[in-house]
This record gives C-alpha cells, structure tokens and sequence, in this order.
C-alpha cells in the first residue's frame, strides 16, 4: 500500500467531503476505493464522516459510513466483526474525537468540500478559505485541493471554491 502524501490526502478528503455532502453515494465508493489504495486508512475516513455530521447531517454521514462498511467488508471478508466494530464505534463517537484523529489541515479540507457544495455557504466558504491560508495552507496548497474537487467530486463545487477563493485573493 502507497503511504498517502498529505496535499494527496487533503485532496482526497476535500472530495470524499463533496460526494458525501451531495450523496453521490456510487462516486464516493469509487473514491473511498481510491483513498483506501493510496494509503487513507479506516480510522482516518470513519473520523473524516463523524466531524462531517455537522456539515452534511447525521443521515448523509451515516449512509457514507455504510459505504465505507461496504468496501471494508468486500476488501477484509473475514474480519467483518472486526470492521463492524470499528466503524460503529467511530459513527457513534463525539465530534471531538474526531477532531482529536485527524490533522487540522485535513478537518479544513474536509470542511472546504463539504461548504462548497451549495451556493448558499458561500460567505461562510470564504471565510473559511481565510482561514486555511491562517493554518499553513498555501495558495498552491488551496488550488490543489480545488482542482481535485474538479477533477474527483464535481465541477460546479469546484467551480463555487475557485470563485471564492478567487474572491478572498482579490480583497487580499
């Protein structure tokens, strides 16, 4: 298994984040397949959907959770208490923990893809995307994560991040 490099990671999630909040459910699995074979791990994406309740809603996340159980359950056949167990101690953990598990600038990528699916976020996108670049995210490191939105979720959410981005950029 490839170790995931964390722009790659950011991407990933920023992605996983978009399909998740538009419930694209047969997209996300393709991605969520994707992630697990550059290196994401279990735990990383069962905490990735736990912090995204706030943002997509507990059935959205729990759907995506199902997914995730899914995959597991088709790459890890004989271990299906074992992934069971895990991924229902994640789906029924505080946000908090999740916020313990994942880096900061994995729960901004997260919260990126997840706010630039509707048009109605768009103030709380930008400023948002003020505070990624507070956080040690470059501008390159931001473009990267919009493209993969582009390339990986969809091309309007990509399209909504770049313009309020673009934006923040300007009354910078």
């Amino acid at each position: 298994m490839l170790k995931v490099n964390n722009h790659t990671k950011y991407s990933l999630v920023a992605a996983i984040a978009a399909l998740a909040a538009m419930g694209e459910l047969y997209r996300l699995k393709s991605l969520l397949n994707e992630g697990l074979d550059q290196g994401l791990t279990i735990d990383e994406l069962n905490s990735a959907f736990s912090y995204m309740v706030r943002f997509i809603g507990l059935p959205r996340a729990l759907n995506s959770l199902n997914v995730l159980k899914q995959i597991c359950l088709q790459r890890q056949p004989n271990s299906t208490a074992l992934v069971e167990q895990e991924i229902e101690q994640t789906s029924t953990a505080s946000v908090n923990a999740a916020n313990n598990r994942l880096s900061q600038q994995c729960l901004l990528a997260i919260k990126l893809g997840t706010l630039a699916v509707d048009d109605n976020f768009e103030p709380l996108l930008q400023t948002h995307l003020a505070a990624c670049l507070d956080s040690q995210f470059e501008v390159t490191h931001i473009n990267t994560v919009i493209n993969s939105l582009a390339i990986k979720a969809d091309i309007n959410v990509a399209m909504r991040a770049n313009v309020s981005f673009a934006k923040l950029l300007a009354h910078a």
